[in-house]
């Protein structure tokens, strides 16, 4: 991919969630239009789903320059094989410099798939990614041996470049009205009858409140709770804080807490402006998906315990001698601005 020619795009899948644009989107913005930048190339997105004019119309406000619309039966919802033949071909004939998707689940599942398809190279959950000047290459860095260290990555000559980037790590980009773009329907062939996999029924989880990944507060426990019981009084301190409760991997694996609530490399990654973990060691596969928090409060009686490290405030105690008076501490002082 060195000497990256004059107008060659950069492209980005961008995520739709209920007929509008997904969380990672307007962070795919970003980070695509500085590679674009760099490049000299057009920025451009792919959009798929039904009724999706008023979301190709916000990527443009956004700074997208061109937006490749598929609306079909078959991509109003993820489906492996409707994304993949319909990406494949658009790909194929645009011949971009690079192609990025979000390091989300659909992600997860359809790079890999495109990648092969594409025969190109592919790295996943990027976190930083960059044109070097000298060749055109793109250097792309993620994180290796569970978060312990980061790897750098060059993509090869002439082929595509594939990537998926992390959530949470790049801005989203802000709209602006005064933003010019141009909209390119395109047709897919598509034959839903030839799929191997076909969906029979889609059911939506109950989520029981605001989700992990939009929380401004988190109050997460882990192994050092000893019991499903403890996290009623985390869930008293959540809610009295208008936060979301949280867990790590052991918590959800001991059944004290519901798989959709982990937090971590293999749960989800969260950016809350206050981030209090309660019996969590802190092993860097948990602290993975929180670091991006803006205060970390640590509570664990151990005091060589690795999330102190990370830590903006540390109590060494147990958590039976903090979080109630904790509780009510807040509950007085929320009662007081109330008043």
């Amino acid at each position: 991919m060195g000497g990256a020619q004059q107008g060659m795009e950069v492209m980005f899948l961008a995520e739709m969630k209920d007929r509008t644009l997904a969380d990672i989107s307007p962070q795919m913005v970003t980070i695509a239009k500085q590679l674009s930048a760099q490049w000299g190339g057009v920025l451009s997105a792919v959009l798929f789903g039904a009724e999706v004019g008023a979301c190709a119309r916000t990527l443009i406000s956004l700074g997208v320059a061109k937006v490749y619309v598929a609306e079909h039966p078959a991509l109003e919802y993820y489906q492996p094989e409707a994304y993949l033949g319909a990406l494949s071909q658009l790909v194929t004939d645009v011949q971009p410099q690079a192609f990025l998707l979000g390091h989300t689940a659909l992600g997860q599942d359809l790079a890999p798939r495109l990648a092969a398809r594409l025969a190109a190279g592919l790295v996943t959950n990027c976190v930083a990614l960059q044109v070097i000047p000298e060749t055109g290459r793109l250097q792309m860095i993620r994180p290796v041996f569970g978060g312990k260290a980061r790897g750098m990555y060059l993509s090869g000559d002439g082929a595509i470049q594939l990537a998926t980037i992390a959530q949470k790590v790049f801005e989203p980009a802000l709209p602006d009205e005064s933003n010019t773009g141009a909209i390119v329907n395109f047709a897919s062939t598509i034959d839903a009858g030839s799929f191997k996999v076909q969906v029979v029924k889609r059911r939506t989880e109950d989520t029981d409140g605001m989700r992990l990944e939009e929380a401004k507060v988190i109050v997460a426990g882990g192994r050092g709770l000893g019991s499903a019981e403890a996290f009623v009084q985390l869930k008293e301190l959540a809610g009295i804080l208008d936060g979301c409760i949280g867990a790590s991997r052991a918590a959800v694996d001991n059944g004290w807490l519901a798989g959709r609530l982990q937090i971590g490399l293999t749960g989800k990654v969260v950016s809350p402006q206050l981030y209090i973990a309660v019996g969590i060691s802190g092993a860097i596969q948990h602290m993975s998906g929180c670091l991006a928090a803006k205060t970390i409060v640590a509570i664990n009686r151990d005091p060589e315990a690795s999330i102190f490290t990370m830590a903006q405030v540390g109590v060494v105690a147990d958590w039976r001698e903090i979080i109630p008076p904790l509780v009510a501490t807040c509950r007085r002082l929320l009662h007081q601005d109330q008043e």
